[in-house]
């Protein structure tokens, strides 16, 4: 499965490249260059796993970065009748 998922985080565009790693797990890298020095880090790599009705993430200090990015996914499956 290849994915983009674009979305507003911090007043900026973000572009992430979704794959399918295994069943309900998710790997997004940024498909953007980011600006070295930049105040608004994002992070390069998530790892999303959905865990019963959870979704979780090994990023634990990007809270809504994560939620926005699990939102898509949601919708991207609910959408095209994916089983996520």
């Amino acid at each position: 499965m290849g994915l983009l998922i674009s979305i507003s985080y911090n007043d900026q565009p973000v572009t992430y490249d979704v794959t399918l790693h295994e069943d309900e797990i998710y790997h997004l890298r940024l498909a953007q260059r980011q600006e070295r020095g930049n105040e608004n880090y994002i992070p390069q790599k998530v790892v999303i796993r959905k865990k019963g009705k959870i979704w979780i993430s090994d990023l634990e200090n990007y809270n809504e970065l994560v939620t926005k990015l699990t939102t898509e996914i949601s919708n991207f499956n609910s959408a095209n009748k994916l089983s996520a």
